[in-house]
């Protein structure tokens, strides 16, 4: 009988609706990899689970029959599994911070199962202009490791974006914005759902995502032009599509606000892939920033992995 290769630790990624996991080896070679939709909310919301099942349902195929004692493979986790409604509260770290003080921060909830020993990582808040991440901390710290000698801003684009200032080797300052939220509710709950539909035009959108940072003090009244344009448009007149409008006009405003921000020097960088990401990249290109998306999965397990290095040592 063939004996299976068992990995030298277990990365995981337990967001709130998503959890995904990686075999890994001692050369961060991906051995094997699971994901699951039990992500922080079903199991807070269902009281026949708990983390630590749900986990060793996903990871038993990878483990021993036994290990003996002080042997176990180490877990190293981010994400939701760290917050109050979580495994175990990882207390946030405090920007200014560097990668190894996020890993420092870990948690060991205690586990049943003798196979594995777990670390729960931090995630990071800012008290001056009061925000907190949980997550896109540990991307953040795959970047730095890709990227070592990067100084400026770092865009995560997703329903509350983060923007993080890296700078020295740490993370220095983030801001989050409500963007893709604030673009869901007024395209389906507001007025304008009369308005936004599945066409499209790149031109109408770069032209709205111009106008944020052109007007910003006119935002509440531009989302506005995007229900009255149809309304008086001539018969026979083109009318800019809604969605596209609405669009820029929602992530322009956020970029607009982050380019206010930029340093000489500062650099631009963007994780994430498909629609949302190419938004960004096209948004940010209109003001001459050029910024190739990376791909998030691999980022993190580059977080993830430097993570590992120092908690087990």
């Amino acid at each position: 009988m063939e004996q299976k290769t068992l990995p030298s630790w277990i990365a995981v990624d337990w967001g709130t609706s998503n959890l995904r996991v990686w075999a890994m080896d001692d050369s961060a070679n991906i051995l094997a990899t699971q994901s699951s939709p039990l992500g922080m909310n079903a199991i807070a919301g269902d009281e026949k689970l708990s983390f630590e099942g749900v986990l060793i349902d996903l990871i038993d195929g990878w483990l021993p029959a036994d290990v003996p004692d002080g042997q176990a493979i180490p877990v190293v986790i981010c994400g939701m599994a760290g917050a109050k409604q979580g495994w175990r509260e990882a207390p946030y770290c405090e920007v200014p911070t560097a990668p190894a003080d996020l890993a420092m921060g870990a948690v060991r909830p205690d586990v049943t199962d003798p196979r594995i020993s777990v670390s729960i990582l931090p995630g990071l808040c800012q008290r001056g202009d009061a925000d907190v991440m949980r997550g896109e901390e540990t991307q953040l710290v795959g970047f730095m490791a890709l990227h070592p000698d990067f100084s400026g801003w770092v865009c995560l684009p997703g329903t509350h974006s983060k923007w993080a200032r890296l700078s020295d080797g740490q993370i220095t300052a983030f801001r989050t914005y409500m963007s893709g939220e604030v673009f869901a509710l007024l395209s389906q709950n507001s007025i304008l759902r009369h308005s936004v539909d599945e066409t499209w035009d790149d031109g109408a959108f770069a032209d709205a995502v111009l106008a944020a940072k052109a007007q910003p003090s006119g935002f509440l009244h531009s989302l506005f032009t995007v229900r009255a344009g149809a309304l008086v448009a001539k018969d026979g007149a083109v009318v800019p599509p809604g969605a596209s409008v609405l669009s820029g006009a929602v992530i322009g405003a956020e970029i607009a606000d982050v380019l206010g921000l930029l340093k000489a020097g500062d650099e631009i960088a963007l994780i994430g892939a498909g629609k949302l990401a190419s938004l960004y990249q096209a948004a940010l290109l209109v003001h001459h920033h050029k910024a190739i998306p990376m791909d998030g999965a691999a980022i993190t397990l580059a977080g993830l992995t430097r993570a590992h290095r120092v908690v087990v040592g």
